[in-house]
């Protein structure tokens, strides 16, 4: 799996990471003035629970699923001969984000999630690679996006409601054939509604109008614990204010943010050469000032 993850990740994350959950590849991304972001937020979350109180998904089919599969998430009106059908409202589990509007202050995001099947081994982090097959739509029910064969993506490069719904599945197992082939199984499948303040906003594509809902549907195959910075640190703890944004977070304000810089402290030497010197297995701190050598760029030696 390790061979898999890294000779995959080394060339296709590079470039898929840019394109993948925003539309068509040659799509052209533009914007539109900002709305303050409370406003929209409740506009989109009344529209939101109307489309869950009015449609339904084919829940019927995820009953029984084999091992090694999944089936794509379709939805429907409640109407006609579905007016006997379970409105996804009724299904849905909440999740809360608080995102920061242009007033500095907290705004809480809900997204709605349904796992179909959990998946039988460990959880990512938002800062995880992620081994997975998608579908993103809207809420007229149009895709922009799909990936029918698993493909990896970079959590701190989608969007924000994206990675932290992968991060509530677990990876599956893998499994190789007398052929020499592998295969997935038990791996973690599951649908999240969210508002377009954790998807592209007033970003838009030629797919995707500007304050878009969005809908993903994620089977998660497999993850690689990430470090993109190779300094020793993995890049979830490398979230000093624990707000899962990454940019953020820049001990030596050097413009390059920790997970992406591999001296913290601006201070001439490595994070991997003074994270843990005497190899206890603890970050040092020589000055005991309760501020690790990696972040201190005045430790006394």
């Amino acid at each position: 799996m390790n061979n898999l993850s890294k000779s995959i990740l080394s060339f296709i994350s590079i470039i898929v990471l840019l394109y993948s959950c925003s539309g068509s590849d040659d799509d052209d991304i533009s914007s539109i003035p900002l709305e303050p972001l409370g406003d929209q937020y409740v506009i989109e979350n009344d529209s939101i629970i109307e489309f869950m109180k009015t449609h339904f998904y084919n829940y019927d089919d995820f009953d029984n699923l084999s091992s090694n599969s999944s089936v794509e998430l379709k939805i429907d009106t409640i109407a006609g001969d579905n007016l006997d059908k379970t409105p996804i409202f009724d299904q849905v589990t909440t999740f809360t984000i608080d995102l920061i509007d242009e007033n500095d202050e907290v705004v809480p995001h809900n997204m709605y999630y349904v796992i179909n099947r959990e998946g039988t081994g460990d959880n990512p982090t938002v800062a995880d690679s992620v081994f997975v097959s998608y579908k993103g739509m809207t809420l007229d029910k149009t895709s922009f996006d799909s990936r029918k064969n698993p493909i990896w993506l970079d959590n701190t490069a989608t969007v924000r409601g994206f990675g932290e719904f992968s991060a509530l599945l677990k990876r599956g197992e893998i499994s190789t054939n007398p052929n020499g082939t592998y295969e997935f199984n038990n791996f973690g499948i599951g649908f999240v509604i969210m508002p377009s303040g954790l998807g592209y906003y007033e970003s838009s594509t030629l797919s995707i109008s500007p304050y878009s809902p969005l809908i993903f549907q994620i089977n998660l195959h497999t993850l690689n614990s990430t470090d993109h910075d190779a300094d020793g640190i993995l890049t979830i703890d490398e979230d000093l204010n624990g707000d899962n944004i990454f940019s953020n977070d820049d001990t030596d304000a050097d413009s390059i943010p920790n997970y992406r810089d591999r001296d913290d402290d601006g201070d001439g030497i490595l994070t991997k050469d003074e994270y843990d010197e005497d190899g206890d297995g603890e970050a040092d701190d020589t000055d005991g000032d309760g501020v690790p050598d990696y972040l201190d760029n005045d430790e006394e030696d």
